[in-house]
């Protein structure tokens, strides 16, 4: 009895490790720029034919959320597409982490820190987007401004945190990450305060600033890793 136990245990901890290895291979195989395009492809796709789909004309003057709301056929889609979106983005979240750990230590970056920033950041956006998709605002409003709103501050954090946490960009992008946040707080002081632009426009102005932003931050990070390693295999084949 007791050699069986012995057995059952080895047996657990070869499939635990077979289990790693396989998640690890899936992993490394992910390529974070094309999970973004299909990202962003999921969500345009959803959001266009959601909107010739629904027979409710104004949430081209409300916001983008106003089509997954009503339990319509058009409705259901968009939020199954958002759903999907989700899960792109913590695949994004996967890729991103396994190339940061990637990225041997060095003076200038903590390795560490960084990788758990970016994977519970991006872990945390997948968690706002699944909420997004499940609580529609027209039953849940509270709970589907929460997530709209955190994943707003997550990608804000992400801009004004990034210089220190993650010192391997180029100046160009931490300006333009400035004017990302500069853009937020136009666009809801035109919105909120001087009520000029409605609440769609100001989703579309934001949205296409974070996702150019998250491509900038994709690339820079896949750059500065593959970089390092080819410099790193350089010196070591001299």
């Amino acid at each position: 009895m007791k050699k069986f136990h012995q057995m059952s245990q080895k047996k657990s901890l070869r499939n635990v490790q077979v289990n790693k290895l396989l998640s690890l291979n899936i992993v490394s195989k992910l390529d974070s720029i094309k999970l973004l395009y299909l990202f962003i492809t999921v969500l345009l796709s959803g959001a266009i034919i959601s909107g010739s789909l629904t027979t409710d004309a104004r949430w081209m003057n409300w916001h983008f959320s106003r089509l997954g709301e009503g339990g319509m056929t058009s409705a259901i889609f968009f939020n199954i597409t958002v759903f999907i979106s989700a899960l792109v983005m913590f695949m994004i979240a996967l890729s991103l982490s396994n190339i940061v750990s990637h990225i041997p230590k060095n003076k200038d970056v903590d390795i560490g820190r960084a990788n758990i920033i970016i994977y519970r950041s991006f872990t945390a956006v997948t968690v706002c987007l699944i909420g997004v998709a499940i609580f529609p605002f027209d039953r849940f409003p509270v709970v589907h401004n929460i997530c709209g709103y955190s994943m707003l501050m997550i990608f804000m954090y992400l801009c004004i945190s990034a210089p220190k946490f993650l010192p391997i960009f180029s100046k160009a992008f931490y300006i333009y990450s400035k004017l990302v946040i500069l853009s937020v707080i136009i666009c809801y002081t035109l919105f909120i305060v001087l009520n000029v632009i409605s609440l769609l426009t100001v989703e579309f102005i934001i949205f296409t600033f974070l996702y150019a932003w998250l491509l900038l931050f994709v690339k820079g990070i896949r750059q500065y890793s593959y970089s390092y390693n080819n410099q790193k295999n350089t010196l070591l084949n001299e």
